[in-house]
């Protein structure tokens, strides 16, 4: 979740770009300029290595703009964009909770392909215009085709791609039932990839040509990502209106950091081992205390060992309100410990485990 390179803040939202992004990019960039030279010749080196470098930062602008419009539409629709994750030819966009109208989950998914629509075409014209200069024209030629793909990929019927996104609110619009129009965009993003699939097979058989294979890479994305994004799609939809107090495991008071593990073990387990507990050092939780660590202590150094020195430490990002929604708690990215502490009004209330979040999904 973390992955990738901060390359900027817009409008109080971080700005990162994958490496697989960055790859690309200067794939490209040295594609272009090679191209240019064997292309044109009497090209200047100067010339063809500026021409390089727009075409390899075009990309990374190209996804961007795809990506920024969803985040822009969204924040005009009074939803949090906390984040934008540029990946190769495309991305997702980390927005907090959810759409709450199918209009606006429709608005936000259908902004990237059609700005990526219109730059192929402006990048069209572009080209167009310079014709007269062929070098410069190559580029724009293949930046249009580049935000044309972009386009024509995301607007593909499976999560998590706009077109599965698409497709869900327009069926959320026609019965009135998010739950079930998710599960039917999930069901429509498994059939689109095994027809694409079984065509591309198809092509493969009766042309003999490898490259047709692509095609049925294409539909094994789409496929898994219709299985694996679409469940949990449907997941969020179903915890609709639940907080995080409601799958919180209440705990007792926070473990003070000079307390030796060994009564730790005495004072708060329960049964055949230790659930994590919150540990306080100077008046502040700044780790998690429980089996995982407990298990890496031999029962004679649980004696001497103080729960500071034992604990997992854990960062702001791993405390949490009791009021968070359930929704926005499942996009919450793991901390270290993998165990979240609950507060209310400044005060430790709960923990929330895997297991935890795992048995309330279950009970929905």
């Amino acid at each position: 979740m973390n992955r990738g390179v901060r390359v900027g803040r817009i409008g109080g939202v971080d700005i990162v770009a994958d490496v697989s992004l960055l790859v690309v990019a200067a794939a490209v960039t040295w594609i272009v300029y090679v191209d240019v030279g064997v292309a044109y010749p009497a090209t200047e080196s100067t010339i063809a290595t500026i021409i390089a470098f727009v075409a390899g930062a075009g990309v990374v602008l190209s996804v961007l703009a795809h990506e920024g419009s969803h985040a822009i539409v969204a924040q005009r629709r009074g939803m949090h964009v906390r984040r934008i994750q540029l990946l190769a030819f495309g991305g997702y966009t980390t927005i907090d909770g959810k759409a709450e109208r199918p209009l606006d989950e429709l608005a936000v998914s259908a902004a990237g392909p059609v700005v990526s629509l219109a730059l192929a075409g402006v990048l069209w014209l572009v080209a167009v215009a310079a014709s007269a200069f062929p070098e410069a024209r190559s580029a724009a030629d293949f930046l249009a085709f580049t935000n044309l793909f972009i386009a024509l990929f995301n607007l593909l019927p499976g999560f998590p791609l706009d077109g599965g996104r698409v497709l869900r609110a327009m069926a959320w619009r026609a019965t009135g039932d998010r739950v079930r129009a998710t599960a039917m965009a999930i069901q429509a993003g498994r059939v689109f990839g095994w027809l694409v699939i079984g065509l591309a097979s198809v092509i493969t058989l009766a042309t003999l040509n490898p490259w047709a294979l692509f095609g049925a890479l294409l539909g094994w994305y789409l496929l898994r990502s219709a299985e694996v994004a679409g469940r949990r799609e449907l997941l969020i939809t179903k915890v609709d209106g639940l907080v995080a107090a409601d799958v919180m495991r209440e705990t007792p008071d926070p473990v003070a950091s000079d307390m030796f593990v060994a009564d730790v073990i005495d004072l708060y387990q329960i049964g055949s081992r230790l659930r994590s507990l919150p540990v306080e050092v100077d008046g502040r939780i700044r780790g998690v205390l429980g089996e995982p660590e407990i298990e890496r202590l031999s029962p004679a150094r649980r004696v001497s060992s103080r729960a500071s020195a034992v604990m997992t430490k854990i960062g702001p990002g791993d405390v949490i309100d009791a009021r968070m929604p359930l929704d926005t708690l499942m996009q919450h990215p793991s901390g270290r410990s993998g165990r979240l502490v609950v507060v209310s009004d400044g005060r430790v209330v709960g923990m929330i485990e895997g297991a935890d979040l795992g048995r309330a999904v279950e009970r929905v």
